[in-house]
């Protein structure tokens, strides 16, 4: 039938597909960062400390890295409009569900159930847009699918603190999965595969493509140092804003909004770039080593103006590097395997969103104040340019 599907569609199909990968991408960013704007609000309320806070953004990715490989090979096997829908319901479900905690515990278990939910939602896209896009304009596509993390930033830190005034914490956890569920069945209903889904794929076979392809394997350990950086950002910046330099929680978000709108943009520019050009190594490169003194330079800001201003330029640098991560795996790997690729691929990516905001957490609560947090994250990139160094673009699977 899928290959029936593939005859009949017409190539315009794409931009509708293009749309539904936005879209799942976007919610599952905005189910994620709804919790950092309300660390602040709910923290005092649960008596939590900021460990156990961090433990809240690291409960979500233990759940979320469990599922990016068997997600990713089940993708290709059978497609992803099943497994794409069913994610964003089952994360839509349990952020609902985190509108009506009690207790740390509570929370936290859901956290790993949304977690869980969302970790097929990366492959599956990948491998959708792998199908439905030719070479040439495939950093155009994924520049504009990337762009959905920092706009899942801007979204929730916009939306979160409005409904947390209006309608409460817990409203505003209702109101996100709410609008998850609806976004997950239209993607049930309306997205399509470009031909027929690939049988080979095995756990087993997810695991081959990244550890016996030595390009693959170091770009994955890239993507590792620069998650470090953007979930530590994306999670302890709001907390910074608030809680040390005394900032309502509006003007943290306002911040964020500005950094998640460079990180908006850049994807955007990035992957337009790159396929014009190439030279998808050397643009990871320079975006990696711009980052090392903008994370430590925004930290060390006061006022909202500058941390705003800086917060733009660290946003764009940090999300200029995304497409290019995304299709030089794919593109190792070849379409046929994109899926369980970018799922293993991810895995090991996500890996620094699990451990991350609990370490960061940790030195705030060791050293009272966030000073080491920004030094502590910049070494990520720094380590990634290592990485990135041996890697031949050159040696992509057909």
């Amino acid at each position: 039938m899928e290959a029936v599907v593939e005859k009949q569609e017409p190539v315009g199909y794409r931009w509708i597909i293009l749309l539904l990968t936005v879209g799942s991408f976007l919610f599952t960013f905005i189910t994620r960062f709804a919790w950092p704007p309300l660390i602040p609000v709910v923290g005092p309320v649960l008596g939590m400390k900021m460990t156990q806070a961090g433990a809240y953004m690291s409960a979500f990715y233990m759940g979320y890295v469990i599922t990016q490989i068997p997600a990713g090979v089940l993708a290709d096997r059978f497609g992803v409009r099943v497994i794409l829908g069913a994610s964003l319901i089952i994360e839509g479900l349990s952020t609902f569900a985190m509108g009506s905690i009690t207790t740390f515990d509570t929370g936290f278990w859901l956290r790993i159930v949304t977690g869980l939910g969302a970790g097929a939602v990366f492959g599956a896209c990948a491998r959708a847009l792998m199908e439905w896009f030719p070479a040439r304009e495939r950093g155009t596509a994924f520049g504009i699918m990337l762009a959905a993390p920092s706009g899942g930033i801007v979204l929730s830190n916009y939306i979160v603190p409005a409904l947390n005034k209006t309608v409460g914490w817990q409203g505003a956890f209702k109101a996100v999965g709410i609008s998850t569920v609806v976004v997950g069945i239209l993607v049930f209903l309306l997205i399509k595969t470009s031909e027929r889904a690939s049988s080979s794929g095995s756990i087993l076979g997810g695991f081959k493509v990244i550890f016996s392809n030595k390009d693959l394997m170091l770009t994955a350990l890239a993507g590792f140092c620069l998650m470090w950086v953007e979930l530590g950002t994306v999670t302890w910046a709001n907390a910074y804003i608030k809680k040390e330099l005394g900032f309502s929680v509006a003007a943290a978000g306002l911040v964020m909004i500005f950094y998640g709108i460079g990180g908006v943009l850049a994807p955007l520019l990035s992957g337009y770039i790159s396929d014009k050009i190439g030279k998808r190594k050397l643009l990871l490169i320079v975006s990696y080593a711009l980052i090392i003194p903008l994370t430590i330079i925004f930290g060390y800001q006061k006022t909202i103006p500058m941390l705003s201003i800086m917060g733009f330029i660290f946003g764009f640098c940090s999300y200029f590097a995304n497409p290019q991560l995304t299709v030089l795996v794919s593109e190792f790997a070849g379409k046929e395997l994109a899926a369980t690729a970018n799922g293993t691929s991810n895995f090991i990516f996500q890996i620094a969103s699990m451990i991350g905001p609990f370490v960061l957490g940790w030195s705030i609560d060791v050293t009272g104040n966030f000073s080491t947090v920004w030094w502590i994250m910049a070494a990520g990139p720094l380590l990634g340019i290592l990485f990135l160094l041996p890697v031949r673009p050159e040696n992509k699977r057909a």
